[in-house]
């Protein structure tokens, strides 16, 4: 009886042993492939079966930002559809949280009224096309003053509470390195988003960073050295997308559960 139970107790040993090496080489060590989802796909990326220990009571994720999150949806949903999830894409071009064509307070309130995600995910750099914001006393809110950050902050808690309303989780990705230009100021707007209490956050941002954090226009990739950054040093090419898309998938699902999608190669 008792040699019974010394082989119960070694099996029971041997089983957590490979589970527990199962889940770090599916979190640590698993490598996504070469192709390229491109930036062209479906506003709705369907789910593909479920996979066990995947994203715990996430079934759906929303994808909202600008051209950075539009660059990279495609890859986000292509990855997160292994795992069982499925994702709806809105990112709109040269939008931000003050100006542009999309006020994003409301059309994430009809996103959360209409589409019910578990999840929304977003990724905005600061654009900030005319006409200019301004204050409470009609006064113009110039670009990278106080004034400017206070007001985007603002509006980010705003949008922030929204989603938590609807009892979604809020999700804030930090953006590649920017490092000249109007939109510099991006990693100090992640930032602020990440003060925002009761969010989460993901640094995927870095996969797309050169020594230090430095701003990169080739990265070695799946056995390459790839363009990863269109000429404006700001937008994504295809393989840029398809890394930091992977990357963003991978730190969302294994923050969700206890398997993840594959890091980019």
């Amino acid at each position: 009886m008792r040699g019974v139970r010394r082989v119960g107790v070694l099996l029971v040993l041997i089983t957590v042993v490979v589970a527990a090496g199962f889940v770090s080489w599916d979190r640590w060590w698993r490598r996504a492939g070469p192709a390229n989802p491109g930036m062209k796909c479906a506003a709705v990326v369907e789910a593909r079966q479920r996979l066990p220990f995947a994203a715990s009571g996430v079934h759906r994720v929303a994808l909202i930002g600008d051209s950075i999150m539009e660059d990279a949806s495609c890859a986000i949903a292509d990855s997160l559809r292994d795992v069982g999830i499925r994702t709806s894409l809105h990112a709109f071009f040269g939008t931000g949280l003050l100006t542009g064509a999309v006020d994003w307070i409301a059309t994430t309130q009809k996103i959360l009224q209409t589409e019910h995600p578990d999840v929304v995910v977003a990724i905005f750099v600061g654009n900030y096309l005319p006409p200019t914001f301004r204050d409470a006393t009609g006064a113009v809110i110039a670009d990278d003053t106080p004034a400017f950050f206070r007001a985007w902050q603002q509006h980010a808690v705003l949008l922030s509470a929204e989603v938590r309303a609807a009892h979604a989780r809020m999700y804030w990705v930090s953006p590649p390195p920017i490092t000249g230009g109007l939109l510099s100021h991006a990693g100090r707007l992640f930032d602020g988003y990440r003060t925002i209490q009761g969010d989460h956050f993901l640094s995927s941002g870095r996969v797309l960073a050169g020594p230090n954090g430095s701003e990169v226009m080739t990265k070695r990739t799946c056995g390459r050295t790839r363009m990863i950054r269109s000429p404006d040093r700001i937008h994504l090419t295809d393989d840029g997308a398809r890394i930091y898309g992977q990357q963003i998938a991978h730190d969302l699902s294994a923050d969700l559960g206890i398997l993840a999608t594959p890091r980019p190669c």
